[in-house]
């Protein structure tokens, strides 16, 4: 069968389901009907769609496509899995970026064939408005024919395919957190620091933007190794002391965190070459003596 005259289905029109939802249809794929917690949400991703009908109840959806994917938030996959009906043969797929095709064994169970399709990618805006997913990897997973039908869906939305073995989707979903929260957690910490310095949190944002614009670019032309900078790339041990003695009198908050990832900086440094060993030795021993020394202070 075309994949494209299947009849594709979505359960949960969330800020995922509804990005997914209108990047397949761009791409002449036959999404025909959406159920949601919430109706108004699946009406204005239906209203958004040609053809596309609007479901009270997830039952429908299943009753009625080909291929239902389940973008519900994680934690309910399993149960909608288990409680519904699903017609043998029916392709069910979840959405989700940590469990593996197994949450969905109750459907499995019933005949269906289970698979999960996650992109690599964040939804933060409402609407499924501004979400890019040409570029973007796909983790799929599932038993022919469904897996060739999630590999070329992947490939048609722009980006390409993955497999991940199920005892590494929390590695893989892992990555994907310290790339983007993670980041973003780190970008507000150090724009927090510009509250110290008499300024708002936001003009910190303002200042710092464009750094890491520029880091981002750095890496995707360069790699990881070639873009690294700053002084403990150089070995520049003065100035990681300065880093310290400033967090330790005026952000002490930040002194663990800086630590920890001055310490993983400082192998990525050896890594590239730019410190010989006695360098990296000086420099572990000064962050671990001051991420001791901050513990202490915090437990006590």
């Amino acid at each position: 069968m075309d994949s494209k005259s299947l009849r594709v289905g979505f359960m949960g029109a969330g800020r995922a389901g509804t990005a997914l939802a209108l990047a397949l249809h761009h791409k002449g794929y036959a999404v025909s009907a959406v159920a949601s917690r919430t109706p108004a949400s699946a009406l204005a991703l239906a209203e958004r769609i040609d053809g596309c009908v609007p479901h009270a109840k997830a039952q429908q959806v299943a009753d009625d496509c080909d291929l239902v994917f389940i973008t519900t938030p994680d934690d309910a996959i399993e149960t909608v899995a288990k409680e519904l009906r699903w017609r043998r043969g029916t392709w069910v797929v979840h959405c989700s970026g940590a469990k593996s095709a197994a949450v969905l064994e109750g459907a499995r169970e019933q005949g269906a064939m289970v698979g999960s399709f996650h992109p690599m990618q964040t939804f933060p805006g409402a609407g499924g408005a501004g979400v890019e997913l040409s570029g973007v990897a796909f983790a799929v997973e599932g038993p022919p024919p469904l897996l060739e039908t999630l590999k070329e869906m992947a490939h048609a939305l722009g980006g390409w395919p993955v497999e991940i073995r199920p005892q590494d989707r929390a590695l893989y979903h892992l990555s994907g957190f310290l790339a983007c929260g993670a980041v973003i957690t780190l970008l507000a910490e150090a724009a927090g620091l510009w509250k110290v310095m008499g300024y708002s949190r936001e003009q910190g944002l303002e200042v710092l933007l464009p750094l890491l614009q520029t880091t981002v670019n750095n890496l995707g032309e360069q790699g990881i190794l070639a873009s690294l900078t700053g002084p403990i790339s150089r070995g520049d041990v003065g100035t990681v002391q300065r880093h310290l003695d400033a967090l330790e009198s005026q952000a002490p908050s930040v002194l663990p965190l800086y630590c920890q990832v001055a310490l993983g900086t400082v192998a990525l440094a050896r890594e590239k070459g730019g410190i010989d060993k006695a360098k990296e030795r000086e420099l572990v021993g000064l962050l671990e003596e001051r991420l001791a020394r901050a513990r202490g202070l915090f437990v006590g």
